[in-house]
C-alpha cells in the first residue's frame, strides 16, 4: 500500500486526540477542554491529499444500550423515535446534543445502540474536510473491536458469550446469546477490571434467559427481574441449580476469567481464574 492511500487513524482517547498515519503521530491533550474545541489545534504532519481518514471514539465519550424493539414499529422514523426515547430514558441524552444510532439490520432482534456527542462528530468531520482527508468512517471503540474479532467467535448453541474491552481505564462489556444482544455496560476502572467484570457477569447470570439450558435445575423457576436492560443492572435471586457462565472474549483485558466462564478469542493476556479451558466449539458466531 502506498503512502498516499494508507489509512490515517484519528482517535479520541479519554484525555487526548491522537492522529496516527504513515507520516507520523501527533497528539493533542485535552487538558480539561471540550474535545471539539481542542481538535482545531491538531495539525497533520503532512498534507493529506485525499488520504482516507478513519475516526475512532473511546468508549468514555459514548453511551451504549441494548434496544428491545416493541411490536408494531413499521417505519424507520418510528424506530428512530423509539431509539431516541430509550436513550433519553436510560442515559438522559437527547438531540441535538447527541446523535444516536443502532444496528439497522437488527429488525427482529434486540439491537446494540450507541450515542455520541454531536459536537465531537461535527468536529471530526470538519477536521477531515479542513485538512483534505477522505472520511472513511467514524467508529465507536467497542463496536470496532467487536467487528474486528467477530469472525473468530465461537460458542455452543444457546451458550452465552461476552466481549470485554479494556482501554483508557474503561471497561466495556457486551453480552449476547442465540444471535441476539442481551446486555451492554461500560464503566471506568482503576485496576485490571476483573472485579467489575465479575459483578457484571454475575448480574447478567441471574437472568434465567441467559443461563445455559443444561445448567438449570428442572424444578427451577425463571427469574426475569435480574436482567440487564439497556445498560442498567438490577439484582435478583439466581435460579436454583443454575451455573452462570459462557464464553468470554477479550481485548485489552488482563484480569482473570471469572469462575464458570471459559476463554474465547483474546487480544492481550488474559489469565485463568480457577476454571481450565474447555474445548472451543466450532459453531458459527451468533451476535451481530
Amino acid at each position: 500500500m502506498s503512502r498516499s492511500t494508507a489509512e490515517t487513524l484519528l482517535r479520541l482517547e479519554r484525555e487526548a486526540w491522537v492522529l496516527d498515519g504513515p507520516d507520523g503521530t501527533r497528539r493533542c491533550a485535552l487538558d480539561g477542554a471540550a474535545p471539539a474545541a481542542v481538535l482545531d489545534a491538531l495539525q497533520p504532519p503532512a498534507p493529506a491529499r485525499g488520504r482516507p481518514l478513519r475516526v475512532q471514539l473511546a468508549d468514555a465519550w459514548l453511551r451504549y444500550l441494548v434496544v428491545n424493539w416493541p411490536p408494531g414499529l413499521r417505519t424507520a422514523g418510528e424506530r428512530a423515535a423509539f431509539l431516541a426515547h430509550r436513550f433519553g430514558e436510560v442515559h438522559g441524552v437527547a438531540a441535538p446534543e447527541w446523535v444516536v444510532q443502532a444496528d439497522r439490520d437488527a429488525h427482529d432482534l434486540p439491537a446494540l445502540g450507541c450515542a455520541a456527542p454531536a459536537a465531537v462528530l461535527a468536529a471530526a468531520q470538519g477536521f477531515a474536510a479542513r485538512h483534505g482527508y477522505a472520511l472513511a468512517g467514524i467508529e465507536a471503540d467497542f463496536i470496532a473491536t467487536y467487528n474486528r474479532l467477530r469472525a473468530r467467535f465461537r460458542e455452543a448453541d444457546g451458550e452465552p458469550a461476552a466481549l470485554a474491552v479494556v482501554r483508557d481505564g474503561r471497561l466495556t462489556v457486551g453480552l449476547w446469546r442465540s444471535g441476539a444482544w442481551r446486555g451492554v455496560r461500560s464503566q471506568s476502572v482503576r485496576d485490571d477490571g476483573a472485579g467489575a467484570l465479575r459483578l457484571m457477569l454475575e448480574a447478567w447470570g441471574r437472568d434465567a434467559e441467559l443461563v445455559h439450558p443444561s445448567a438449570v435445575n428442572a424444578g427451577a423457576q425463571p427469574v426475569r427481574e435480574g436482567a440487564t436492560h439497556a445498560g442498567r443492572m438490577q439484582s435478583a435471586p439466581s435460579p436454583k441449580g443454575a451455573t452462570r457462565g459462557g464464553v468470554l472474549h477479550a481485548a485489552g483485558y488482563h484480569g482473570a476469567v471469572p469462575e464458570g466462564w471459559r476463554r474465547g478469542q483474546v487480544e492481550a493476556g488474559m489469565k485463568d481464574g480457577g476454571v481450565k479451558d474447555a474445548a472451543m466449539n466450532t459453531t458459527e458466531p451468533h451476535a451481530r
